[in-house]
């Protein structure tokens, strides 16, 4: 599938075909603005939020990542997104899926869950009969795996890359950018 928005001058800029789609044309036609800044506004609230190389997804956990994105985009930290946005959400989550992504969203979930609970061990908390509540086998074998979890997230990000990324040449031997579709 050819990229719906990417990111050009630090602002998210739209394919011809993103506004196609009847979801996301939706959001467009319903701004009103000569300038569109509230359709751009959503339109990149989508994106960041759920967009597989979208710096938020990539750094945010999951549980947090509505409060964040509407924190920053929408300048609202409680922002709900209307039945519009939502619906639009669900079908650009459906066109970028792949089955690798499918085990990348899955790979980060657990990533994040791992990450907080080695941040809430406590090696000195004790039970109510003064046993450890945590043994520092689990913490250290927790530990031991992150190398190779980290290795095979990166090799499931370059799988999905070569998904996105259409082989072929260019003129004057240039290479393509990231998910560049050259007519």
């Amino acid at each position: 599938m050819k990229y719906l928005f990417d990111l050009k001058d630090r602002k998210v800029t739209f394919s011809p075909q993103a506004l196609l789609i009847p979801e996301l044309k939706v959001i467009w036609d319903a701004d009103k603005t000569k300038d569109k800044s509230k359709a751009v506004t959503k339109l990149s609230y989508i994106y960041f939020l759920c967009d597989y190389k979208s710096p938020y997804v990539l750094s945010v956990p999951p549980e947090s990542l509505g409060t964040v994105v509407g924190r920053d985009f929408m300048k609202d930290e409680d922002y709900e997104p209307d039945a519009k946005v939502l619906i639009a959400i669900e079908k650009y989550k459906e066109l970028q899926k792949t089955p690798s992504m499918g085990l990348l969203e899955a790979s980060t979930i657990t990533i994040h869950k791992l990450s907080s609970y080695l941040r809430s061990v406590d090696l000195t908390e004790r039970d109510k009969s003064g046993k450890p509540l945590y043994k520092p086998s689990d913490v250290t074998n927790a530990l031991k795996s992150i190398g190779p979890i980290v290795e095979s997230l990166s090799k499931v990000r370059e799988q999905i890359e070569k998904e996105t990324i259409k082989k072929g040449r260019l003129r004057g031997q240039r290479k393509k950018g990231n998910r560049e579709d050259p007519r």
